[in-house]
């Protein structure tokens, strides 16, 4: 019973124009997601060509990773170049190959896609699922039949559930293998393992999304009205929760601006320095320079053992606030898995810092011998989801429980008299 009820409802809408315009836009949004993500990746690519440290030197850049053409995420920050001298580590933007004026109009990638639209669609599908048959009356006709409700309940859930899946992994998969062809992409078995898992993240979001609609077309008879509170959801958990919780973080966290710390850097490099002319006059041929770079590097230390546990408090209470939205959650856990997002950050500083300590003597000579070379690999999948992402996988989980359960529980209490 529970097929029948989900191909009537495939059936139903497979026609419509809502399906035909819909799962157009879908289409050419992740498609334009495709062309812009290959088209970002393919100038980092070259930018990491041009800024490669020759081999001694003490600069670090790591290379762009395919993935980034799914979820953008903190790429940009990951792959710029860190010049590490005895002022410290300096950081500076990569070189752009395209004008300025189009960051004005950047195109989303497809974790926006995924999160919005995909979203947005999902209830667009599942709005009027119950309400519908409401105001027709053929919901007590259905039920006169001897029809039992939670099989009508849930072949509705995964008849809408499908017309939304189907398109969307049809033209996620092609997409992939599309880029996966293309220059400069190396598709290996870990790229795919990412891949398959975001698909299947994705596919829950989308039934969440769906289980929304289903609900809110549960608790009323008019589709007008189940439409515009699935709308008001669906604002509230991607835009609402998100784009408030990163401002409240940032206002009940006590943690200074870039700007200042490396204003402080530069205030103690320049201090040192002067401290060092001074010491010479009073002490020519003696050895300043060195006493100078230590002081510096003792400062630079203090500095970010300050800043750091500030900094990471203030990423703890912004994820906190962000998994209180399944799309917050959803964006967290797919940065994290396609390795741009703040758990690589992280890693990516610690990796520096150690770097820099283990090598400060011998790039700025005051130690024999030539610095190691910089080597870093990315966190693995299991590492990813054993430190964070299975948290916000289990959120994504139980806010899909939850509206599902909202659903069958307020449509099993329906009195269709």
């Amino acid at each position: 019973m529970i097929w029948l009820i989900t191909k009537k409802e495939i059936l139903e809408n497979l026609l419509s124009y809502r399906f035909f315009i819909l799962t157009g836009l879908l289409f050419l949004l992740m498609g334009v997601a495709g062309i812009v993500g290959y088209g970002d990746l393919s100038q980092r690519l070259a930018n990491y060509d041009i800024l490669r440290p020759a081999p001694g030197s003490p600069n670090i850049i790591i290379e762009p990773t395919p993935l980034s053409m799914i979820a953008k995420g903190m790429e940009e920050n990951l792959t710029r170049l860190y010049e590490v001298s005895f002022i410290g580590i300096q950081i500076h933007q990569n070189q752009q190959s395209v004008n300025r004026i189009f960051s004005l109009f950047a195109a989303p990638d497809l974790l926006f896609t995924i999160k919005v639209v995909l979203a947005l669609i999902a209830i667009l599908f599942s709005f009027d699922a119950v309400s519908h048959e409401k105001e027709q009356g053929t919901l007590k006709l259905l039920l006169s039949h001897g029809i039992r409700r939670p099989s009508l309940i849930i072949g509705k859930l995964l008849g809408r559930f499908l017309l939304v899946a189907a398109p969307f992994t049809t033209v996620y998969l092609l997409s992939l293998a599309v880029l996966s062809l293309m220059p400069g992409v190396v598709a290996t078995a870990d790229f795919w393992a990412r891949a398959f898992f975001i698909l299947f993240i994705s596919l829950l979001y989308t039934l969440l999304f769906t289980a929304v609609g289903l609900f809110v077309s549960s608790m009323f008879h008019r589709s007008a009205t189940s439409m515009v509170l699935g709308l008001a959801l669906w604002l509230l958990f991607v835009f609402v929760i998100p784009n408030f919780g990163t401002t409240i973080a940032r206002s009940i966290s006590d943690v200074p601006s870039s700007d200042r710390i490396e204003m402080e850097g530069r205030l103690t490099t320049i201090q040192s320095i002067f401290e060092r002319i001074q010491r010479e006059k009073e002490n020519p041929g003696g050895s300043e320079g060195q006493r100078m770079i230590q002081q510096i590097r003792e400062s630079t230390v203090r500095l970010i053992e300050s800043y750091r546990p500030q900094m990471n408090a203030l990423v703890r209470t912004t994820k906190t606030i962000l998994r209180f939205s399944p799309s917050g959650a959803l964006h967290l856990v797919m940065t994290d898995v396609t390795n741009t997002g703040l758990y690589e950050e992280s890693r990516l500083k610690d990796a520096i810092i150690q770097y820099v300590g283990r090598n400060f003597g011998r790039i700025n000579r005051l130690e024999k011998g030539e610095p190691d070379t910089f080597q870093y690999q990315r966190a693995s999948l299991s590492e990813v989801l054993d430190e964070t992402g299975l948290v916000d996988v289990t959120i994504i989980l139980l806010f899909t429980a939850l509206f599902i359960t909202g659903a069958y529980v307020r449509f099993l209490v329906y009195d269709p008299r």
